[in-house]
């Protein structure tokens, strides 16, 4: 028999690590789910990764400038039992997201604004906590609680003991982005520890396929659109008129999920609002 080389520097994943990866990588398929009814613009996240360092090291490893909010029980708030870390021009990305801006890039890093910062509990519920939780793989999952943006070595206790790093894919019309979410071995996560992990077997493609072309989906259709300063918004009252860049000579947007996919022109069916597609635009 061949001894195997082992590096005590990264140390294999044992059940822990096993099941924390499954969980997340089911926790990315309910956070893409949210993120088609959350966000104006197609996003999708993957599991890409769990490692073991130090906590030290976790934070030293974050991109300059990132973002961190602390995820918590409210028993365990402050003790950095689980935090969530992100770049900072895909945090103001993602922001933008919630107000119905779909940037083509990344936004340059800057302090988010009061406002912006009033959506942060939103942002993180539906996009984080909330797949994490369904996901939740043993019997009560966590009641989490946000905190307030800070830096993450400000609410992430450091030493050398060994955390769980795992690394989120976050995918959008700005590419593909890293999501840090780093776990301590204490506190709700310990259950993961013991929690068994369902194995289930692969669904045929044919069932899948069946189930899709009848899946309910949601079409809308865009009157138009305009843009307004803040001080527009808070001054409108009853009566005003707000002039739209849509021009009537032209078919308006119809979108499936959120995605552009007709063209069409408004009409009426008896009583109730109807379009006539027009054309099919693919995007």
């Amino acid at each position: 028999m061949t001894p195997a080389e082992f590096d005590f520097r990264k140390p294999p994943l044992g059940q822990i690590e096993r099941n924390v990866s499954a969980w997340l990588t089911s926790a990315c398929r309910w956070a893409t789910e949210a993120a088609a009814s959350t966000l104006p613009y197609p996003a999708t996240f993957q599991f890409a990764g769990l490692e073991t360092p130090t906590a030290t090291a976790s934070i030293h490893a974050l991109p300059e400038g990132a973002v961190g909010i602390v995820l918590a029980t409210p028993d365990i708030i402050g003790t950095g039992a689980a935090l969530l870390a992100l770049p900072n021009p895909l945090f103001l990305a993602l922001l933008s997201g919630l107000v119905g801006e779909a940037p083509a890039e990344l936004p340059a890093g800057r302090e988010a604004t009061p406002l912006e910062l009033s959506l942060v509990p939103h942002l993180v519920r539906e996009l984080f906590i909330n797949p994490l939780t369904k996901s939740w793989p043993a019997r009560v999952p966590p009641a989490l609680d946000v905190s307030a943006p800070s830096i993450p070595s400000a609410v992430w206790r450091a030493g050398n003991e060994r955390v769980m790093v795992a690394t989120l894919t976050i995918t959008g019309p700005f590419g593909a982005q890293p999501v840090y979410l780093m776990l301590a071995r204490t506190g709700p996560w310990e259950d993961l520890g013991a929690a068994p992990v369902e194995q289930v077997a692969p669904v045929p493609r044919e069932v899948i396929e069946t189930l899709v072309r009848e899946m309910n989906v949601e079409m809308t259709v865009v009157l138009g659109k305009a843009d307004l300063t803040m001080h527009d918004v808070t001054s409108l009252v009853p009566g005003d008129v707000v002039v739209f860049d849509q021009k009537v000579t032209q078919p308006l947007e119809g979108l499936v999920s959120g995605t552009r996919k007709f063209r069409v022109w408004p009409g009426v069916v008896g009583d109730r609002a109807a379009v006539v597609v027009d054309t099919i635009t693919g995007d």
